[in-house]
């Protein structure tokens, strides 16, 4: 099998697996519910006479207990049996079970905490609490941004200064032309888990940081990973990430008040399916995320349209500040071989699934980028 048919015959699967993914997720939820399982679970943990903090709690633990349960099958034949097939992960199966043990622990008082918050919000803001939760979605993620690198990556990595020292200094110099201050240098060791290559900016702020995997440093000149550290940067230029954040907050408001809609025309119809007509009562929160995630389906490809706009645009950036358009070719065509992306995918997958453009349209541009440099030297 030559690598162009093993890159395109793994993103395929991949996308294959996500699509599928989303609708047993859906029909988890639908089954859960129509099956009466949910009424009985909310009968026997959640009193009628009204309900504790530590019941509510549990509820929403066995809840995201079972969502989690049931998608793990699937979870790990992506994420390790296929890996494995196409040799691009390094995990041995403990490793990879410690992983998502650890993952789980760390979201679980999260997503409890925000489960909490959006209940004390519908009590007390009953009719207009979509504005309420979309409102709190930019600060909350904000914040997200900024603990992430601090808190929660160095659970799953280990981060140092990058020890190229003439690598670090060419990518300062990259970043303060292009007026983005950044605290550190920093390598990580992504080949613990994957032979794909990444880099990226973590943080906001004073917590601004380039971090690029030991996977990339090894396989890639200063000349390309330039390139990629540019085009990380074109987004700190742009404030993308409050771009995306501001998106953020925008899609919420559409989203919730959809889900308010349809959730609480759900409740009025069939109380008996959940035991609850209330959207403030805690019964009714497997309606909640079924109307959720059906929302999240219908606004996804406006919300991946615009990403993709914001990476066609961080690419010219990248290319414009580095003057080097054929190694920014080259390190899209290494991102393609090593992280076996399919260069072109079919259309309808890039709408529905693809924050970036497809490599074979950004190696495109820069390709053309480079001959318009040389038409110019040539015609001075």
């Amino acid at each position: 099998m030559s690598e162009a048919q093993r890159a395109r015959d793994y993103s395929r699967t991949k996308d294959r697996l996500s699509l599928l993914g989303a609708f047993l997720s859906l029909l988890f939820g639908l089954a859960f519910v129509f099956s009466g399982l949910s009424r009985r679970l909310a009968d026997r943990l959640l009193p009628a006479g009204g309900e504790s903090l530590v019941q509510r709690l549990r509820f929403a633990t066995i809840l995201s207990g079972m969502t989690t349960l049931a998608g793990l099958p699937l979870r790990y034949y992506s994420s390790y049996t296929v890996e494995h097939r196409y040799g691009l992960s390094t995990q041995d199966r403990r490793s990879w079970i410690s992983d998502m043990i650890k993952g789980s622990a760390m979201s679980l008082p999260l997503e409890l905490g925000l489960v909490e918050g959006l209940y004390a919000v519908l009590r007390r803001w009953p009719r207009r609490w979509w504005l309420v939760v979309s409102a709190a979605v930019v600060p909350l993620s904000a914040a997200m941004s900024l603990l992430f690198p601090i808190l929660i990556a160095p659970r799953f990595n280990r981060y140092e200064p990058l020890r190229d020292e003439a690598l670090a200094a060419r990518l300062r110099d990259l970043t303060a032309r292009a007026g983005v201050p950044v605290a550190d240098v920093m390598q990580m060791d992504m080949s613990r888990r994957t032979a794909k290559a990444n880099a990226f900016f973590a943080g906001i702020g004073r917590t601004r940081r380039i971090v690029l995997a030991d996977t990339m440093l090894a396989t890639f000149n200063p000349e390309e990973i330039e390139g990629v550290v540019a085009h990380e940067a074109a987004h700190q230029v742009h404030k993308d990430i409050w771009r995306f954040i501001g998106l953020a907050g925008l899609t919420t408001v559409v989203t919730t008040a959809t889900v308010s809609r349809l959730a609480g025309e759900a409740l009025r119809r069939r109380p008996g399916l959940v035991g609850t007509s209330s959207l403030s009562d805690p019964r009714s929160l497997p309606i909640l995320g079924i109307a959720m995630s059906l929302a999240g389906v219908l606004l996804s490809p406006l919300q991946l349209g615009y990403s993709r706009r914001i990476e066609r645009r961080a690419d010219a950036y990248a290319i414009r500040l580095t003057g080097n358009p054929r190694a920014y070719a080259d390190a899209m065509r290494k991102l393609a071989s090593q992280n076996l992306a399919d260069p072109n995918p079919p259309r309808a997958v890039v709408i529905l699934l693809h924050s970036h453009p497809p490599l074979a349209e950004r190696i495109a541009a820069a390709q053309a980028a480079e001959f318009n440099f040389v038409e110019g030297i040539e015609a001075g």
